[in-house]
């Protein structure tokens, strides 16, 4: 036997990849076989529920009963696996012969407007999209299709920012700030504001694109939701951004202020070194302090009202005026906006003394924009922000998340 004629595994070159995409195949078919068994299996059941007794039993005669008519195929439906297809569907019909739909048909998953908006924001074509979604195994999709889908969601999200906001009582005001496209850009920011409302129910209200965090951006914003019902508030609460306030002093002049908490700490911190940095000592020293600093700062908002609160402010200034001069005026030049959430008659008070509520609107927005390549523009910033918004409303009805796997293939240039 020849020897050159004989191949060995040393011969074959496979790579991971291929190997990865073996057993992908191999699992999509897997679980596309069983998404159809426990689908033709539930809607069986659903069949049996609907017409109430076991085959060939009659129904009772003052009822109007169902009878089983037999069954009927979905060509293909589109699941994340990909199409499964031929699918068994049970018939029922009324006594008079009528047939009564037991489910309706979608061809098109609710998921699927997920994925597809999500990644439609990073600006890549309906073909691009389009075919993504094919090598995804997702399904086919013509991009017309797809555009038409796009066109429903700019319609849902304009009409999500048209709806009447009567009713809020506190506004949480905050800033996500990302990258512009292109070497040398400007960063742009979202400005948004979160609404909390009577019975501690909380929910993101507008949102505005600026270059900055300034005066008349934030007067835009908040102009935005006076006109849509919301004449007044009792409570904001916003970081220290000079801007912001100045904004709401002109739109809600009777609202009471309150600084956020963690970003006023942050502040003080910072004096706080400064001020430590005048002294000689160690390190370790200047750790104690700055420990000692955040836990008595803290204890200050511990007060159950807020007389309590202001002796317990008066205690910290006296204990710390000599040792942090710098610290202790930031602190005291920010006393009315200090407590004015203890004024408040609601239990979920606490829950405004920061802007955590905003912040954490966004978290999920905030990673994704780590990886992502940047804006457009300013009006392709405030679409994404909408379909993001709108991709948080079907991701809670679809009850998962992204894939992560899909949000580095729509950060990838095509």
């Amino acid at each position: 036997m020849k020897r050159g004629n004989t191949r060995t595994l040393i011969d074959t070159q496979y790579t991971l990849s291929d190997l990865m995409k073996q057993v992908e195949a191999q699992l999509r078919e897997e679980v596309r076989h069983t998404y159809k068994t426990y689908l033709e299996h539930l809607l069986e059941t659903l069949r049996e529920e609907a017409v109430g007794r076991p085959r060939y039993a009659r129904g009772e005669a003052e009822k109007a009963p169902y009878y089983r008519y037999g069954y009927r195929k979905w060509k293909s439906v589109q699941t994340p696996w990909g199409p499964i297809e031929e699918v068994r569907v049970p018939r029922i019909r009324t006594g008079g012969g009528k047939e009564v739909k037991l489910v309706a048909y979608e061809q098109r998953l609710v998921a699927l407007a997920e994925q597809l908006l999500l990644g439609y924001v990073r600006g890549m074509s309906a073909r691009t999209w389009a075919i993504l979604l094919r090598e995804l195994g997702i399904g086919e999709a013509h991009p017309q299709t797809l555009l038409r889908l796009i066109k429903r969601l700019r319609e849902e999200k304009e009409q999500w920012r048209r709806r009447s906001l009567r009713g809020v009582k506190a506004l949480v005001l905050d800033g996500v700030w990302a990258k512009r496209r292109g070497r040398g850009q400007k960063k742009l920011v979202v400005l948004s504001a979160v609404g909390v409302r009577e019975d501690g129910s909380h929910e993101l209200l507008d949102w505005v694109v600026a270059e900055q965090e300034d005066r008349a951006s934030y007067e835009r914003l908040l102009t935005k939701l006076y006109e849509r019902g919301l004449e007044e508030v009792e409570l904001v609460v916003a970081d220290e951004a000079e801007g912001i306030w100045q904004a709401v002093e002109t739109v809600y002049p009777e609202a009471k202020k309150q600084v956020c908490l963690w970003h006023l700490q942050c502040t003080l911190e910072q004096k706080l070194l400064q001020d430590m940095g005048d002294q000689k000592g160690k390190k370790a020293h200047l750790q104690e302090e700055r420990r000692a600093f955040r836990t008595e700062y803290w204890r200050l908002f511990e007060a159950g009202g807020k007389e309590e609160a202001e002796e317990a402010f008066e205690a910290f200034v006296k204990k710390w005026a000599t040792k942090a001069p710098r610290m202790t005026a930031a602190l005291l030049w920010r006393k009315e906006r200090l407590f004015s959430y203890l004024e408040l008659p609601y239990e979920w008070k606490e829950k405004v003394r920061t802007s955590n509520l905003a912040e954490n609107m966004f978290r999920h927005m905030r990673s994704f924009l780590r990886r992502y390549p940047g804006y457009m523009s300013r009006a392709h910033a405030d679409e994404v922000v909408g379909l993001y918004v709108v991709g948080m409303q079907v991701i809670q009805e679809v009850g998962r998340c992204t894939p992560y796997q899909l949000q580095l293939n729509f950060n990838t240039p095509p």
